[in-house]
């Protein structure tokens, strides 16, 4: 019944651009929002790109830390995880992909620092002043691959004054986390921040049957150091960072596919599986040992029996420079950044007590990106012209130790499948994006980015011995299955061009075509053949409306689009690869699609949000056919991965003064995602049911923001939710959200 009324809510608002819910940068009188979607300081209304905006405060309250609790608050966006692999999919734009060398086509950026593989985002957002989220290609201002979009987060920059906060939370799992700051000044011309985060546990929601111990505590230590320079006319910022990551990580589910008998089971065919986890057996006749134990999967989402559990060993590092210099009209910018990240995990994809297909998954890259830019006004036009270059190099082990797999056709005689490789990019672009005004209320945008991209390939794959040795967990070759040296480069240019009429100071129409660009590379599955893949290409249309009426107290943001993508880059089961999907191109897909997002203030103490999309998505041209449970399927006229036709999210909060200093704040917000298929092919077993996730909270707050105490509670009625399925040859991976948490909290400033 919820689901009805919120659906029928969002269809009477027909679509989309940006729910405007930063409220650290909003005037008092015209509540505008300041953003830098296009590198220079402009109101959210003026600017003809579909933009969700997170303020500091919004952020904090949420305990928007990872990728998930962000993603809840922007509509037509979730946020999945596989491997320990955050990515967003915005507007059905995501990677479904769990190898380690893909960039994700909707980007993420720290301070315009281009964060390249989606582990980097493992590292926790913290003393964040805001988040931007662009929709739709970005690839003429903001770094790589944006055909899907880009998430910009901008931290707290250091503050001319001495200050300091804290925030601290519990929950009823067990896990706390401490996050704060101080702020102090040297010198008239010089501030220092320094940042941390601390997050620890004891216990977690899980329990692994095979010990009778709870599982899922975190354990991760960040820490971030910045100074910022202020003389006339220059400014430069400088930022160190370090991270260290050793928690439990959420587990798999694994049902069985078997009959008794070692055929498929029923169950798997109509879906039935997804809601009877323990209906199959794991390895049909084929029993690994004497216990029983694991042969079967539990039920409850929250228990597992894994004899290698989930966990990380990853630590990072890294930093910027960051020069601004007045120069006449214009101003010169140069970002200077390097980041280090090493992934060292392992875990249980079968979710059993044997050795079957235990992973150790170890990768290290080294990244340094160079920005210069130079950005002005002249009169009626704002110019933008800059260049970019980035290099990355990963190095990668990946092995599955399948030495006690009972199934007819795997290596005993070689346990281990395996994979190494050393991958290097280089990427070089230059950029311009200008905006004319052609008159008082109509102007034209015009942005165009040349990129080369250039990824270089030593790599083999091989059935090994089960004898990981030293850091990266290198296992001896046995058996070889693919070698490849190889390198490859993709040159292209994207663009946009964009018309805006600002009817009113309160009412902006938009019309854009914009295309993104995602290049190619390298799949190097563990015992499957390497394989090349080509770049896609997506190119957008959008028309849309941000308009502020009664008052200036209701914001009402709409759009309509249509993508045309080519050359799809998908993760799909392959006869190459007939143990572990691997990537390739599959064709092409168009999305229609349509946004509503409506922000209500009907006094200062009330706010009302609430938002609503519609996705209509199709694989087309595409002659791809893949293996499935059932057979082969073909893809042409399949719904791609995460495109649900319905999605919703809302927020509601009151205000009640309960003394001369005191607020009472309560606060209740959703997430409805339909249902959607979670693999390409689109068979009743990749379907993922409708979910609705709902979160409150209630706050003791001081009027002048020195101190609050809140009592929350997430995913209230602990609804079970699938995420990631992967429907490998011989066991089911599933990933679901987590179940209901609840705690305290508390932030002081001084």
């Amino acid at each position: 019944m919820r689901t009805r009324y919120a659906l029928i809510l969002c269809s009477g608002l027909t679509a989309l651009a940006a729910p405007v819910l930063a409220q650290a940068n909003a005037d008092a009188d015209s509540m505008d929002i300041v953003v830098t979607a296009q590198k220079r300081a402009q109101s959210v209304q003026d600017i003809g790109i579909s933009i969700t905006a997170i303020g500091e405060d919004e952020l904090r309250r949420s305990q928007a830390t990872d990728i998930g609790t962000l993603a809840n608050q922007i509509s037509n966006v979730v946020a999945t995880t596989s491997s320990n692999l955050p990515a967003f999919t915005v507007r059905g734009i995501g990677l479904n992909e769990f190898a380690s060398n893909f960039d994700s086509p909707v980007a993420v950026h720290v301070d315009e620092v281009y964060k390249s593989k989606p582990y980097m985002a493992t590292v926790p957002f913290y003393d964040i002043q805001r988040v931007e989220a662009l929709k739709g290609p970005q690839g003429t201002l903001f770094g790589r691959n944006t055909t899907g979009g880009s998430v910009n987060y901008y931290t707290v920059e250091p503050q001319f004054d001495s200050s300091g906060g804290m925030n601290l939370s519990i929950d009823n799992h067990g896990r706390g986390r401490i996050d704060g700051f101080v702020n102090t000044m040297l010198g008239e011309q010089t501030a220092v921040r320094g940042s941390y985060f601390v997050s620890q546990g004891h216990g977690g929601p899980y329990r692994n049957l095979l010990t009778d111990s709870r599982w899922g505590s975190p354990n991760q230590l960040a820490g971030r150091l910045q100074v910022k320079w202020q003389g006339e006319g220059t400014t430069i910022r400088l930022m160190g960072y370090g991270f260290r990551d050793k928690s439990e990580l959420a587990p798999y589910k694994s049902p069985g596919l078997f009959n008794p008998d070692g055929t498929l089971c029923p169950q798997v065919f109509t879906g039935e599986i997804r809601r009877r986890r323990d209906a199959c057996l794991k390895f049909g006749p084929f029993v690994p040992g004497p216990s029983l134990l694991g042969l079967r999967e539990s039920q409850s989402i929250r228990t597992f029996a894994a004899d290698t559990p989930w966990k990380a060993d990853n630590s990072a590092y890294g930093g910027y420079a960051r020069v601004e210099q007045e120069a006449g009209p214009l101003t010169l910018t140069s970002i200077t950044a390097f980041d280090y990240f090493k992934r060292d995990q392992v875990d249980d994809p079968d979710d059993t007590p044997y050795v079957t297909t235990n992973q150790n998954l170890y990768s290290r890259i080294r990244q340094f990106s160079q920005e210069l830019r130079a950005t002005g006004t002249f009169g009626r036009l704002n110019v933008l012209v800059g260049g970019f270059y980035e290099h990355d190099s990963i190095r990668d082990v990946a092995s599955a130790n399948v030495g006690e797999n009972p199934l007819v056709g795997l290596p005993p005689f070689a346990p281990r499948l395996a994979a190494a490789f050393t991958q290097k990019v280089r990427s070089l672009a230059v950029f311009t994006n200008n905006e004319l005004a052609l008159t008082d209320t109509l102007s034209i945008v015009a942005g165009l980015r040349y990129t080369n991209d250039k990824t270089s390939l030593d790599a083999s794959s091989y059935l090994g011995a089960d004898d990981p040795t030293g850091p990266t967990h290198i296992v001896s070759p046995a058996i070889p299955v693919s070698d490849l040296v190889d390198s490859r480069t993709d040159g292209t240019t994207s663009f946009r061009l964009g018309l805006n009429w600002k009817a009113s100071a309160d009412q902006l129409f938009y019309a854009s075509i914009s295309r993104g660009f995602r290049s190619g590379g390298y799949s190097v599955p563990f015992g499957g053949v390497i394989t090349s893949f080509d770049p896609e290409k997506l190119t957008a249309y959008e028309i849309g409306s941000k308009s502020r009426l009664a008052g200036r107290t209701l914001d009402l943001n709409l759009s309509a689009f249509f993508y045309d993508y080519k050359d799809l880059q998908t993760n799909v089961d392959d006869p190459l690869s007939p143990l572990v999907p691997i990537t390739r191109n599959i064709g092409g897909s168009r999305t229609y699609g349509a946004e509503a997002d409506l922000t209500w203030r009907p006094t200062p103490t009330t706010l009302l949000r609430v938002g609503g999309s519609y996705l209509d998505a199709k694989y087309r041209n595409t002659s791809a056919v893949i293996t499935t449970y059932a057979g082969s399927i073909a893809l042409d006229g399949k719904r791609p991965v995460n495109t649900p036709k319905w999605s919703a999210q809302g927020l509601l909060q009151q205000s009640v003064p309960v003394g001369p200093d005191l607020d009472l704040i309560g606060s209740t917000d959703f997430k409805y995602i339909g249902a959607r298929f979670l693999e390409s092919t689109g068979q009743i077993f990749d379907r993922a049911p409708a979910y609705w996730v709902q979160n409150a909270r209630l706050a003791l707050s001081s009027r002048t923001g020195g101190w609050e105490v809140a009592l929350w509670g997430k995913n209230i009625f602990n609804k079970e939710y699938l995420t990631y399925i992967n429907n490998v040859s011989f066991f089911r991976i599933e990933i679901y959200g987590e179940p209901v948490s609840y705690g305290l909290s508390a932030s002081f400033k001084f």
